[in-house]
């Protein structure tokens, strides 16, 4: 098969024609669970998991864990990282028990939780003992039940299997009808439905909002610990991409580059995971612009695909109708003002969403996605009065760059990147 176009470009022409600027890209890629000794600033937060966690090694009843603080503190790594070593241990003392990571971001609806822990376990089950095979066994449909038949058939293969079993629910404040899932999981045993001991490791950015949406059934049969982690500073922000220096070819990484992301990042609620971020999109521009460093200037430029690219992630399961309704906010701001009301909004959001051929939403709708905008930090709203006895309006602002937002929701909605005439999201921040 001939490689080449009518203009007689080949394929052939790019591959292995770049400078070789990675090693192991996956140590700079969010999401990727190092070892223990790449783990920087973390002991004290390690050692609490651990002792509230390994009461599983010894088939006994382990705490429950509500953690907290900003995005890119280490909650997840550290709680993924403590769970993964209590069960290897805990195989290790003859304890059968495992963990299991669920995104409630991605799994933001409680069948979808429900689904996603059991088939997580089931899948693990499989590959170890083939119970996919076994007459006794069950499996429930991937679509058309409840998440009680999840839960159901969850208790089942866990009882006969585990002894004990540690469940990681991330941005647990995102999930929908969170209590329900809670309650269930967290009475499973006191209502005779397991023998299996279970700890639940709930994960939240967002510390006042999310108590205040715990029920109180969900509080009395949850109990356990309660820890807050600090953003990192700067220096510890260095440190972390120095253990990650390998994930680049040898002498690749200009001398400021590490600094500067870490630095840049510092500014940003000492967010780990966006330093870890820029190191990685730096590394893609300087590949292709054909460099053989990456310097801080590639890092400077990379702020704000990062930036947009970790947005893209939180709105992506957001009902593409906030979608336009954001895409609608950040034009209207986009070098105009610094705010806008609810109405001003929503009379732009009815061309935007018949240029894209979508239904219209009326007024309240629109106002009630602009309220969860706000909840999920994206925007800040306020309230004025407007005077003369005219009662009060809601004004909107962006909690980023108007063009990050934009960048942002065209990554999310291929009919928008028709609206701003542009191939790719990143054209917006050139």
């Amino acid at each position: 098969m001939d490689n080449t176009d009518q203009e007689g470009f080949s394929v052939d022409q790019v591959i292995g024609n770049s400078p070789r600027i990675f090693r192991n890209k996956s140590l700079v890629s969010v999401g990727t669970v190092p070892d223990e000794d790449r783990i920087v600033g973390r002991q004290e937060e390690i050692t609490n998991v651990v002792l509230s966690l390994e009461d599983v090694i010894y088939n006994d009843v382990p705490d429950n864990l509500q953690i907290y603080g900003k995005t890119g503190t280490g909650k997840s790594l550290v709680s993924r990282h403590v769970s993964s070593k209590i069960a290897e241990r805990a195989v290790e003392n003859n304890v059968h028990a495992t963990s299991v990571y669920v995104d409630c971001n991605s799994n933001n609806t409680i069948t979808r939780a429900s689904r996603a822990l059991y088939f997580s376990i089931f899948d693990e089950l499989d590959e170890k003992y083939g119970i996919a095979d076994q007459s006794s066994t069950t499996q429930p449909p991937k679509r058309g039940v409840g998440w009680k038949t999840y839960t159901e058939e969850l208790w089942g293969i866990v009882d006969e299997h585990y002894d004990g079993l540690i469940i990681i629910l991330d941005e647990i404040d995102l999930l929908e009808d969170f209590n329900k899932l809670l309650h269930a999981l967290s009475r499973a045993r006191e209502n005779d439905e397991i023998d299996t001991y279970i700890s639940i490791v709930l994960i939240s950015n967002k510390t006042t909002q999310f108590k205040s949406d715990v029920n109180q059934r969900v509080n009395s049969s949850m109990g356990g610990s309660e820890f807050v982690f600090s953003a990192y500073d700067a220096g510890q922000l260095e440190d972390i991409l120095e253990n990650r220096r390998d994930a680049f070819e040898k002498g690749v990484l200009g001398p400021n580059a590490i600094p500067t992301a870490a630095e840049l990042a510092a500014d940003e609620h000492g967010d780990a995971r966006k330093a870890i971020e820029l190191l990685n999109k730096a590394g893609m521009m300087a590949r292709r612009n054909m460099d053989k460093t990456v310097t801080e200037t590639h890092v400077k430029e990379a702020r704000d695909l990062v930036e947009a690219d970790l947005l893209s992630k939180s709105i992506s399961t957001l009902p593409d109708q906030a979608k336009l309704v954001l895409y609608t906010l950040a034009k209207k701001l986009d070098g105009r003002t610094s705010s806008v009301s609810t109405s001003q909004v929503y009379e732009r959001y009815q061309t935007v969403a018949k240029d894209v051929e979508s239904n219209i939403l009326g007024y309240q709708r629109v106002s009630d996605l602009l309220d969860e905008l706000e909840f999920l930090g994206v925007t800040i709203s306020e309230r004025k009065g407007r005077g003369d006895r005219q009662g009060i309006k809601k004004d909107h602002e962006l909690n980023h760059k108007p063009t990050i937002v934009l960048a942002a929701t065209l990554a999310e909605d291929r009919r928008l990147q028709k609206l701003e005439s542009v191939s790719s999201p990143e054209d917006i921040l050139q």
